[in-house]
């Protein structure tokens, strides 16, 4: 029984892992193929739009379409985070760092004491600490990467549809009249400002709601 247990169970990590891969060169091609791919960026956007262009239509206000779009890909990517993540790795390796400011603190007041004893043991622990963030960083490298392949399967192409279908003259609020299209700073368009002041503050809220805690 424990034996056909552990194949089922085989199977279904062999499923998963099949599934993961998938969905990583889904993202990679999404995420290059813009790049590389002529028209592919239009095509994204022509086709998103089928789903978009009416409901844009209905709001008639790109603006508050581009708040609605922040406020999904807030949704998605947190509920993706939580349940891609190894959150039991996360939380380790943000213990790993608060131990690391400790000793360096503790490092510090031994150097200002001159106090050799103190240092030498001080450095051994701050080894033993790096040793284990070493270890962790290919890890926490890949718990990040995971669920960022879901979310460029999406985000891209809802960018591709605001890059393709974002014109005009809005007012926005403190700023005033100005073109969508028009660039702010770097070379950034106004929507993609407009995009990022709406989408930081609602994805931290609905972190917060699914509780999924800051990574800082």
């Amino acid at each position: 029984m424990v034996k056909k247990e552990n194949i089922v169970q085989k199977k279904k990590e062999h499923v998963k892992k099949l599934a993961e891969g998938a969905v990583m060169g889904l993202a990679f091609f999404v995420m290059f193929g813009i790049m590389i791919i002529p028209g592919l960026r239009e095509d994204m956007g022509t086709v998103l739009n089928v789903v978009l262009g009416p409901l844009a239509a209905i709001i008639d206000s790109f603006l508050i379409m581009i708040v609605i779009l922040a406020v999904i890909t807030g949704i998605y990517t947190s509920i993706v985070q939580k349940y891609t993540m190894n959150w039991e790795v996360m939380e380790k390796s943000k213990e790993l760092q608060k131990q690391m400011r400790a000793i360096q603190k503790e490092y510090i007041e031994a150097k200002k004491e001159d106090n050799k004893h103190k240092i030498k043991k001080i450095e051994k622990k701050r080894s033993e600490v790096m040793r284990k963030q070493t270890e962790f960083s290919g890890e926490m490298m890949k718990q990040q990467f995971k669920p960022m392949a879901y979310i460029v399967i999406i985000t891209i192409p809802i960018f591709m549809w605001m890059w393709q279908y974002a014109s005009g003259p809005v007012i926005f609020p403190l700023i005033g009249p100005k073109e969508l299209t028009a660039t702010f700073v770097f070379g950034m368009p106004y929507w993609v400002l407009w995009y990022m002041v709406c989408s930081i503050p609602l994805t931290q809220v609905v972190r917060k709601a699914i509780g999924i805690k800051s990574s800082m």
